[in-house]
Formats: C-alpha cells, sequence, structure tokens
C-alpha cells in the first residue's frame, strides 16, 4: 500500500495525500504550508467524514469534489478507507485515476484478509493433537486401527488441519459413536472425547 502511495505523491498534478480509517490517520504526505493545527483541522474533518460516508451505508465508492481556482481537493471512500487527495488541477489526470483505481483494489485486499482473520479468530478450534488420548484410549481395543477410526469420524465432522470446529463437536461425537459397535466402549469413547473438547475449548 505504501509504495503505491509513495507513486501517487511522485505524480505532477498531485500536492498533497492523507488517508484515513474510520477517522484515524494512516498516511500522510502534505505540503509544508500545513502545520500542525492545519493537519489537525484535517484529521477532525476526516472522522466528521467517516460518520457520513458510514451514515450512507453504500458499497460503491464514494466521492466529494471542492474546486479552487487553482486546483481541487478530492476525498474519495474506497472499501472504508478515506482518500484525500490535493490537485493542481480541477479533475484527477488518467494517471491519477489509474492510481486511486489500484489503490482501491488493494484496499478491497485488505478488508478482505482482515474480514477472513476476524472469522477465523471468532471461530473456536480444538487442536487435532489432543484426540491423541482417544486414540490412546481406544488402542487396547482397535490396535493401529484406532487412529484411523478417530481420524474418519474427525473428518466427517469436517475438522481441519487447524482442528475441529466447537460447532461441529457434536457431528463428531455422533460419527464417532457410530464407528464403535461395543456400546460401553462407545459410552466411554464418548466420555473421553467430551472431556477433550471441554479441554480444548478452555485453552
Amino acid at each position: 500500500m505504501k509504495s503505491l502511495l509513495t507513486s501517487l505523491v511522485k505524480l505532477d498534478d498531485v500536492n498533497g495525500v492523507l488517508v484515513s480509517r474510520e477517522g484515524k490517520p494512516l498516511f500522510s504526505h502534505l505540503p509544508e504550508v500545513f502545520g500542525p493545527e492545519l493537519q489537525e483541522i484535517l484529521y477532525h474533518s476526516f472522522e466528521e467524514l467517516h460518520a457520513t460516508f458510514a451514515q450512507e451505508n453504500q458499497d460503491q465508492a464514494q466521492e466529494l469534489v471542492v474546486l479552487f481556482e487553482r486546483g481541487s481537493l478530492v476525498v474519495k471512500d474506497l472499501n472504508g478507507y478515506q482518500v484525500l487527495l490535493m490537485l493542481k488541477t480541477p479533475t484527477p489526470s488518467p494517471l491519477v485515476s489509474v492510481a486511486l483505481n489500484a489503490l482501491g483494489l488493494k484496499f478491497e485486499k485488505l478488508a478482505s484478509k482482515e474480514k477472513q482473520t476476524s472469522s477465523e479468530k471468532k471461530e473456536e478450534l480444538i487442536p487435532l493433537v489432543l484426540f491423541n488420548d482417544l486414540v490412546r484410549l481406544l488402542v487396547k481395543h482397535y490396535g493401529p486401527a484406532a487412529k484411523l477410526l478417530v481420524k474418519k469420524a474427525l473428518k466427517q465432522a469436517d475438522a481441519t488441519e487447524k482442528g475441529l470446529s466447537l460447532a461441529n463437536a457434536s457431528l463428531f461425537l455422533k460419527a464417532l459413536k457410530n464407528e464403535i459397535d461395543d456400546p460401553h466402549l462407545a459410552q466411554i469413547a464418548l466420555n473421553k472425547a467430551k472431556e477433550i473438547i471441554r479441554t480444548g475449548r478452555n485453552k
């Protein structure tokens, strides 16, 4: 992202760039005339702009343009990021437009990645290594096949290399029960599996 912004700043018709998200500045390259006080005013304006864009609740990129005698001020909302451009021209040149489009795609990828990471964090996973205790319990009765039995039950519950989703714990218990013919042994295995799930949840 920084390289794209640096390239944008180097374009002839760009005087300054400021990027913000949720009212908080992330990148700033402003003319020297913008001292601390003026920058503070800009940051405050960005907080208000973020609130305005959020109220609109639109998926499409939004844009505000202010024209001056010798240039313009353009503010675009790109996937939740607000980009302020100080231009020497009334409208963005083709090069500036291309740079903004590239920046928008980059912000879209960042937003998608953050959303995915957030989703993964919310999902509680039980590490597969914990189920080794269950395998050891069943080895006494099934020998080496015990590992395959537990692995099959985990697969039926859509477990991945990262672990078994807590949301699929009941599917795993059901699959495990169906894999064991002896009702007494099945109950012992289920109790052990429930203990493992509780332990994994508390980690």
